[in-house]
Parts: C-alpha cells; structure tokens; sequence
C-alpha cells in the first residue's frame, strides 16, 4: 500500500524516478524498490518526501488513510474550503463508482481542506464482515473532484 502511494504521489507531481532520486540524494533503483514494496523509506527520507508532497508523514505511512490522484488542475479554493465540516457527496475522475463511497451510501464528512488534498470521513463495511464497521480517512486530491452535494448531516 505505501509502495502504491508513493507512486502516485510521485505521478501528482510530475516527478520521473531519478528527478525524485536526485532530490532525496538517493538512487533511482531505490525509488523503484519502494514503489514496488521490496522496501520503505527510512524515517527522515519519508519525512522528506511527505514534505515535497505537502501531506504529513501520519498520511504517507498511515494505512488508514489511502489517496485518490489525479493530474493537476486549479480548482476554486474558495469553494473548497467552505465544505469544511459539511457531509457532502463527492464525484470524482475515474472514481465515481468507488465501492467505499457507493457501499456506505451516504455522505462523507469533510475534515479539511488544503491546497491540495480534501481530508473526508466516512464509515463502511469492514473486509470480510457483514456487520462491522470501520472507520476510513480518504485524501483526495482536488483535482479529481468534478462535482459535490452538500447533504444535510445524518442524511443519505
């Protein structure tokens, strides 16, 4: 799973493996290895790259977050930042279907909001239980979102 972030974090950028290497003074191989799961950052390295990708190391190594990434456009920060603290449903590029969201059938809570990450709550059925419950903190990256609809809290 840290292997899958790191890769598309490492997209989100626009960094190729050895731009990546060359600024953590590491090699290209040793990017791969880590994107690949044959190994993980050393603390200061994760430190750092959390820092390039302006995520905290919590939610570069936490595996109870997981990322949703698209390629960079501007949205209306505004806009954004007023969903704070509001359940919305939210659609996504290439996203919309996600099982998580459609599953839970309701809205999600918005933590916050940065320059580029919405921080959502919600809470689905956990993997192979038909009764409980967990719950997930999703980042998705702004420039995946295409629509949303605030809801009222409690509502599905």
């Amino acid at each position: 799973m840290l292997g899958e972030k790191l890769a598309a974090l490492r997209k989100k950028n626009g960094y190729s493996q050895q731009e990546l290497a060359d600024k953590l003074k590491v090699t290209r191989q040793t990017i791969s290895n880590w994107e690949c799961g044959q190994g993980a950052p050393a603390l200061d390295k994760a430190a750092e790259l959390a820092k390039i990708y302006g995520v905290s190391l919590d939610d570069l190594v936490g595996d109870g977050v997981e990322f949703v990434v698209k390629e960079s456009r501007k949205p209306n920060q505004n806009i954004l930042k007023w969903l704070e603290g509001k359940y919305v449903r939210i659609s996504y590029s290439d996203k919309f279907w996600d099982m998580d969201l459609y599953e839970a059938k309701s809205a999600v809570k918005v933590l916050e909001v940065t320059e580029g990450w919405i921080r959502v709550e919600y809470t689905r059925t956990k993997d192979n239980c038909l009764i409980q419950k967990e719950t997930v903190i999703k980042l998705i990256d702004v420039n995946a979102v295409d629509g949303f609809e605030v809801v009222e809290e409690g509502k599905e």
